[in-house]
């Protein structure tokens, strides 16, 4: 069992204590399981391996050659091979059981739906890649993209995104915060998938492509306005000395379970805690703290009370979120036509 994945993809993490229970149960039997990441950083690994133990064998390919070789681009993906070295099944580690297991080691039909490895967006297989294109679509399900909602790939000059909001979108494309976008309720929620090919080189092309793709597609009409803004500001508290520790190594890394309420943090700077808390809260946080370094930090939080995280960050960081008004620039929709989602 080939399991391809990262210390800082979630999915992967949240899937550890699975694939350990099935390697125990087949610690006497004819079976291997080997988990594989691209990361370079070995210390880093062993470092959150020490946290996060794995079961089996841990492979590094920093070279990305087993990953290109079973075509692996999303993660975690998991591959099951045969004792004469087929390819038995491309799945998700949620879908291997310890049935799925014993059916592969008798040489049975594996029976449940395999998952696709991602397609190109617009693209038959072995054409030649078009010099200029614009695509969106309904986002399709994961079964059918075989990725992940909020998963973007640029390669060559080309940008494939999956599964995101028309908001997001419009965030991207017009250069505005997503919560500045002022947009119909539906602009939340219906997703889209799109894919933009520019000459490579010339990705500076992209967005004002992007732009002419969502007044044709949606009718967009938008204008940009000066608003006051429900803001935080990220400040220490007078007389606390921040609970930061400096940076102890030069890679960076880390671990976010939003689900959980919970991150690690290796290495960044303290803009890491205002992004963590924008994301928690949905407002924007602007960092006024005046601290310069790098920090290692972990936080704790109920995800079932987001507002719970400003007092975390005063309680574990010794730093505080005060409301204010700014006044900031927004993206207005005039008008846009809601469109068919899958």
């Amino acid at each position: 069992m080939l399991e391809f994945w990262a210390t800082w993809c979630g999915g992967c993490v949240d899937n550890i204590p699975h694939l350990n229970e099935l390697a125990d149960q087949f610690t006497t039997r004819p079976i291997k399981f080997i988990s594989i990441t691209d990361e370079t950083d070995v210390a880093y690994v062993k470092t959150f391996l020490a946290r996060h133990p794995i079961s089996g064998w841990i492979a590094f390919d920093a070279e990305e050659t087993t990953f290109k070789g079973y075509g692996v681009e999303g993660r975690p993906r998991t591959i099951l091979v045969d004792s004469k070295g087929i390819v038995r099944a491309v799945t998700n580690p949620p879908s291997v059981t310890r049935q799925v297991l014993e059916d592969l080691l008798a040489g049975k039909s594996l029976n449940f739906p395999e998952v696709p490895m991602g397609k190109p967006l617009g693209l038959e297989a072995n054409a030649p890649s078009p010099l200029l294109q614009v695509l969106i679509r309904p986002a399709a399900p994961v079964e059918v993209s075989g990725t992940s909602p909020g998963f973007a790939n640029e390669v060559g000059g080309r940008y494939d995104a999956y599964g995101e909001t028309l908001r997001f979108i419009l965030s991207d494309a017009y250069d505005v915060p997503e919560d500045r976008v002022d947009a119909p309720d539906w602009c939340h929620t219906a997703r889209y998938d799109f894919s933009v090919t520019t000459p490579q080189h010339e990705e500076a092309q992209r967005w004002p492509l992007v732009r002419q793709m969502l007044e044709a597609a949606f009718g967009l009409k938008v204008h940009r306005e000066i608003k006051d803004t429900p803001v935080f500001a990220l400040r220490t508290v007078e007389g606390v000395q921040p609970k930061l520790a400096p940076a102890n190594s030069s890679s960076k890394g880390g671990y976010w379970n939003h689900a959980k309420g919970e991150i690690e943090v290796v290495n960044a700077p303290i803009q890491k805690v205002a992004a963590v808390a924008h994301f928690v809260l949905g407002i924007e946080v602007f960092d006024e703290t005046g601290l310069t370094g790098s920090y290692d930090f972990s936080l704790q939080w109920d995800p079932k009370q987001p507002s719970s995280l400003a007092a975390a960050i005063r309680d574990q960081l010794g730093l505080q979120l005060v409301p204010e008004q700014k006044q900031l620039e927004h993206l207005v929709v005039d008008s846009v036509e809601e469109k068919k989602t899958w």
